[in-house]
C-alpha cells in the first residue's frame, strides 16, 4: 500500500491530486482573484512575457501595471518575469525587474512592496510566503539573488546585494518524535531587517531574525546569524563584527 511522503504543507497544497490541475495552477499564480483578472493575466503573459528587446519592453511597461496592487510610472519588466499572485505586489515608480526574475506571494495576508528606482536582478528571486517583504528605495539587488519569509523581510533604502545572496530563511523545527524536519512547522524568529545603505558582498546568507544597521557591510560569502550594529563591518561563516567604520 502506497502512503504519501513527508512533505512540507506547501507541497501538499500544491501537489494534491484531488483537485483539478487548472484549480491548482490558478490559486498559485493569482490566489483568490476573479476570472476576469485570472483570464487577464494569463493573457498578458502568454502574449507579451517572451517578447525581446524594445518592443517588448515597452509593450510590458504598459500591459503589465494594472495586474498589481499598485505601480508606478515608468515601470520595466524584463523578458520570462515570473510574477505569481501580482494583485498583492505593489511597486514604485522607476522599478526595474530584470529577465526572469520572479515576484511571489502566497496566502492572503502576504505582500510585496518594492519602492521608487530599485532595481531586483536576473534570476532574482522575491517570494513573501504568508509574511512580507518591503524594498526600499534605490535598492539594488543582484542577479540570482532569493529574497524568501514567512514572516517578514525589511530592506532600507539604497542597500546593496551581491549576487548569489540569500536573505531571510527560516529553520523548521524540531518535531514531535518520528515527525520529520520537512513536515514540521517553521520556526519564526521575527524576520530580518537591513538598513539603509548597507552592502551585503556576493553569496551572503543572512537568517531569520538578524537586524543588520545602516551602512553596515557583510563581507562575500559570510553567513550573518547575528546583529550587525550600524557601520558594522562583518565577515565569516558564522559572521563576526571585526570593525566599526566612523560615520561620514
Amino acid at each position: 500500500m502506497n502512503t504519501a511522503p513527508d512533505m512540507t504543507p506547501q507541497q501538499e497544497e500544491l501537489s494534491d491530486t484531488s483537485a483539478s490541475g487548472l484549480a491548482l495552477y490558478r490559486r498559485l499564480a493569482v490566489g483568490g482573484a476573479s476570472t476576469p483578472y485570472f483570464i487577464a493575466y494569463e493573457a498578458a503573459l502568454l502574449l507579451f512575457s517572451g517578447l525581446p528587446g524594445l518592443l517588448g519592453l515597452g509593450i510590458r511597461s504598459l500591459a503589465y501595471p494594472g495586474l498589481f496592487r499598485s505601480c508606478g510610472r515608468r515601470p520595466a519588466f524584463g523578458r520570462g518575469v515570473v510574477l505569481r499572485v501580482p494583485n498583492q505586489v505593489s511597486l514604485g515608480s522607476g522599478v526595474v525587474v530584470d529577465d526572469y526574475a520572479a515576484l511571489d506571494v502566497r496566502g492572503e495576508g502576504a505582500s510585496i512592496e518594492i519602492k521608487d528606482r530599485a532595481i531586483i536582478g536576473r534570476f532574482t528571486a522575491v517570494a513573501a510566503k504568508g509574511g512580507t517583504v518591503s524594498l526600499g528605495a534605490g535598492c539594488n539587488i543582484g542577479s540570482h539573488c532569493r529574497i524568501a519569509t514567512n514572516s517578514k523581510v525589511e530592506i532600507g533604502e539604497s542597500v546593496l546585494l551581491g549576487a548569489y545572496c540569500y536573505v531571510g530563511p527560516g529553520n523548521h523545527q524540531q518535531g514531535e518524535e518520528g515527525q520529520s524536519l520537512i513536515s514540521s512547522p517553521m520556526e519564526l524568529r521575527g524576520g530580518v531587517s537591513i538598513g539603509d545603505h548597507a552592502w551585503l558582498g556576493t553569496r551572503v546568507t543572512v537568517l531569520d531574525g538578524v537586524k543588520i544597521g545602516r551602512h553596515a557591510i557583510i563581507g562575500a560569502h559570510s553567513l550573518v546569524m547575528e546583529d550587525v550594529p550600524d557601520y558594522g563591518v562583518a565577515v565569516g561563516a558564522p559572521a563576526k563584527v571585526i570593525r566599526i567604520n566612523a560615520p561620514h
